[in-house]
């Protein structure tokens, strides 16, 4: 039915204007005017339905409205960039995101006591936490859990270890907290504790031991593929290959990944990088980080620098349980480069007489350091021009003084104990590489039961030697320095030519120009930073994103004056959010670096000191 809208408007035909009554009408043809208050809603209503229904047709076709420029919708056919849900953590470029938003994890480490033998069937009665820890958790500023587990836990009882999954994950999602699911110790692997009687390397060998992992990071994908509170899956802790190069952690970690990936692409990937091979912990000389086939990951590096600092008292170290000094220490000093000898400034004891000789002292007196580009030095044992029999070296000690010969201060006082010798690392430098040598740390020593030993270096071309890095330390020129010790040999003799030299002494350093610090950094926040960029340079490199999902320092470090591990902690913090990395704080609950450090039973004995710093500066 046709429509017409009319409107008398004032003296518009010449008469004199209409009543209210007569006023604004909405008729329809051929039919009587409407009253006029029926007219009045009409002519408020109309415009409005109007106007929704424009905006609701968009542009008038039949499909759906535009929602930006045209041209910046996909053609025809053209295939849609595949996005995660709503609700899941998922990478982009270097970062994170979060329902298209930027995103860091911040978590804190839940151990689970996985290092005491807990089996599957008391995970429902463990008490290392409870729902209320989800909250403290929370308080404290975290929004995220690193949720250890074990390998052997799924072997042991499939139902018992992913009902007590699911509850931990309830309570995840009513805190409105996200699970980061750890596998800390894989089936047939054991390598965090190298003084445990259950390492094991098994994986690596066994593709049986392979499967059985993928299988089990299968069923959990399975289980959990839909659920948002879960943040990650973080495939392996830490690996530590049997190979030389880490190959084997890399072709393990695409396994896994194609694994997760056959059913869940929602959730996003922790990849950790090499921590150690040939059967050790160490990745000097080798790449540590590598890329998977996959976009949605986040690459991972744990940092515990310097970790002399960070471990001294630890029980789990290999090496002797000592004193690790405080932070920041500017008498202590870190190579960030190689070092430039200066061969004019080196202090040596005299050196070690042929034939057999027993345990005896060895002093280089009072040395001044003259040259004023001397910044470090530290002691070495060494033997050099060719030898045959064996060089034994213990307690060697190292003391700084005035000009005026007033002493300042012992710097190195290092009694070579069992343990002691640990420390120490042997090197050659010259000669045919392939020429025979004898490093050994020996049970006996000068009244103690450890010294080290260099035997049967027949190379006069080579210098073989003993080091230790801790030892480093800063130089004032114009002091004097004075390094002692205890020598003895068995046999000695020049395997050519002259007699071999064999004694301690002082090697003194240089700047480096162009590295970090010239060379040498304080033990500061500028030495964590420089050790940090190291990892985020692949970051950098590869546009992906970093995470530090483990950090952490001592109870000591909070417990014992002047340590300074709430100084540590604050500056590992600004240096996460600096370079935006998602990150874990080792431990919540445990004895020796734990938010809560009670041994047995529910959280107690809070840190106080390191809560607070949490709750300082976790924004």
């Amino acid at each position: 039915m046709a429509q017409r809208w009319e409107q008398s408007m004032p003296g518009s035909n010449g008469s004199p204007p209409e009543s209210p009554a007569q006023g604004n009408t909405w008729r329809e043809a051929g039919q009587r005017r409407l009253p006029w208050w029926l007219a009045v809603v009409l002519v408020v209503l109309v415009p409005l339905l109007i106007i929704a229904g424009c905006t609701l047709s968009g542009n008038g076709n039949d499909g759906p409205a535009d929602s930006g420029p045209a041209n910046s919708r996909p053609a025809a056919g053209t295939p849609t960039e595949t996005r995660a849900p709503m609700g899941f953590v998922s990478a982009a470029g270097r970062g994170l995101v979060l329902d298209g938003k930027p995103t860091r994890l911040k978590a804190v480490n839940f151990s689970n006591l996985y290092h005491r033998n807990l089996k599957a069937a008391e995970l429902p009665r463990s008490q290392h936490h409870s729902e209320t820890d989800f909250v403290r958790a929370k308080e404290l500023g975290f929004n995220s859990i690193r949720f250890a587990f074990k390998g052997d836990w799924y072997t042991e009882s499939p139902d018992i270890f992913l009902t007590w999954l699911d509850q931990n994950v309830a309570w995840a999602r009513q805190h409105e907290m996200r699970l980061i699911l750890d596998l800390h110790t894989p089936i047939g692997g054991f390598w965090l504790d190298p003084t445990s009687d259950q390492v094991s390397f098994d994986i690596w060998s066994n593709p049986d031991l392979q499967q059985q992992n993928a299988e089990m990071w299968r069923v959990i994908a399975t289980r959990y593929k839909d659920e948002p509170a879960i943040a990650a899956y973080d495939l392996l802790n830490e690996p530590v290959t049997m190979d030389a190069t880490g190959q084997q952690w890399q072709e393990l970690a695409r396994k896994l990944v194609a694994t997760v990936r056959s059913v869940d692409q929602n959730h996003l990937l922790v990849i950790g990088g090499v921590y150690g091979v040939n059967g050790h912990y160490g990745a000097a000389g080798i790449d540590q980080h590598f890329l998977v086939d996959d976009k949605n990951v986040v690459y991972d590096f744990h940092f515990y620098e310097p970790i002399k600092y960070t471990h001294q008292y630890a029980s789990w170290v290999e090496g002797p349980i000592q004193d690790g000094g405080r932070y920041p220490d500017p008498d202590v000093i870190l190579q960030t480069g190689a070092r430039v000898l200066l061969t004019g400034s080196r202090i040596s004891t005299p050196s070690l007489p042929l034939g057999t000789s027993d345990w005896a002292p060895y002093d280089s007196g009072l040395v001044t350091i003259s040259d004023p580009t001397a910044v470090a030095a530290t002691p070495l044992a060494t033997a050099q021009g060719g030898m045959r029999g064996t060089a034994g070296f213990d307690s060697i000690t190292v003391t700084e003084y005035s000009p005026d010969g007033t002493e300042l201060r012992k710097i190195v006082n290092d009694q070579l104990s069992k343990d002691g010798t640990l420390d120490w690392y042997q090197w050659s430098y010259g000669g045919d590489p392939a020429a025979p040598v004898d490093f050994k740390r020996d049970t006996a020593g000068y009244r103690d039961d450890g010294s080290i030993s260099i035997g049967n270096a027949p190379d006069a071309a080579a210098i073989h030697g003993w080091s230790n890095h801790s030892h480093l330390f800063k130089v004032t020129p114009g002091n004097q320095y004075r390094i002692q010790g205890f020598m003895r040999g068995q046999g000695l003799a020049p395997s050519a030519g002259a007699a071999p030299r064999i004694g301690l002494q002082l090697d003194v350093y240089a700047q480096s120009p162009g590295a970090a610090g010239n060379g040498f950094l304080q033990r500061d926040k500028s030495y964590l930073a420089h050790e940090m960029a190291k990892h985020v340079k692949f970051g950098v490199d590869n546009n992906v994103p970093m995470s530090v999902m483990e950090f952490g320092t001592v109870r000591q470090a909070f417990e014992i004056e002047g340590k300074g591990g709430d100084q540590w902690v604050t500056d590992l913090l600004s240096l996460l959010e600096e370079n935006n990395l998602s990150f874990a704080y080792w431990e919540y609950h445990g004895t020796q670096m734990g938010l809560y450090l009670t041994g047995t039973g529910p959280p107690g004995l809070p840190n106080t000191a390191l809560q607070a710093a949490l709750r300082r500066e976790l924004p």
